[in-house]
């Protein structure tokens, strides 16, 4: 069963049993509403199918640990290469994965307060920022093009922003990339799927 279904099912079931226990309760209470019931029922349904779908495209991550998280940080870029952090803050959509792509290959997922980091070679590059599921068709995507041509460390941050009929991924490469890995520490890691390009 794919996710989206499974969203709808979990929705219907939760209507179907929040209304028949309302009408339970009116029932026992002497006012056999039903139709408010139902209503109430549905309306919780559709919310809780809402939240599943836009959860539908995340994928299950293991998180890095400390000793693995420790050594990213402090870490040094080899000759020719650049270290590329990429880091998620924000409470909008926290739960949805994000996928990110260097140059069309899908690197990593990150949930917010995340980050993860990507080896990736001295040049330009152009990092995408996409979500799946439910919540991808209520977010435009977003591009950045990073020039890493001259190595060393570049730490971006994404960030989520609501609009009035869609939301938008809001990506920054950081100006101080010691300070901003050094604020890494404090959060959570999860691993790249592709940890070098």
């Amino acid at each position: 069963m794919s996710k989206g279904v499974r969203a709808v099912v979990i929705g219907i079931v939760v209507a179907f049993a929040l209304s028949f226990g309302l009408s339970l309760l009116y029932s026992a209470a002497g006012k056999p509403d039903t139709m408010q019931a139902v209503l109430i029922g549905c309306v919780f349904g559709a919310i809780t199918a809402y939240i599943f779908g836009n959860l539908a495209g995340n994928r299950s991550i293991p998180n890095a640990s400390a000793a693995q998280r420790s050594e990213a940080l402090a870490r040094t870029p080899p000759a020719g290469r650049a270290l590329l952090y990429l880091y998620r803050q924000g409470f909008v959509a926290r739960l949805a994965g994000l996928n990110l792509s260097i140059d069309g290959r899908v690197v990593a997922q990150l949930k917010a307060p995340r980050f993860t980091l990507v080896a990736v070679p001295a040049r330009q590059l152009t990092l995408t920022a996409a979500f799946g599921g439910l919540a991808g068709p209520q977010n435009k995507p977003s591009e950045l093009v990073i020039d890493a041509s001259a190595g060393g460390i570049v730490v971006v941050r994404i960030t989520m922003a609501m609009g009035m009929l869609q939301g938008s991924i809001r990506m920054e490469r950081q100006s101080d990339p010691v300070a901003a890995r050094q604020a890494l520490a404090s959060m959570t890691m999860t691993p790249a799927d592709v940890p070098e390009i």
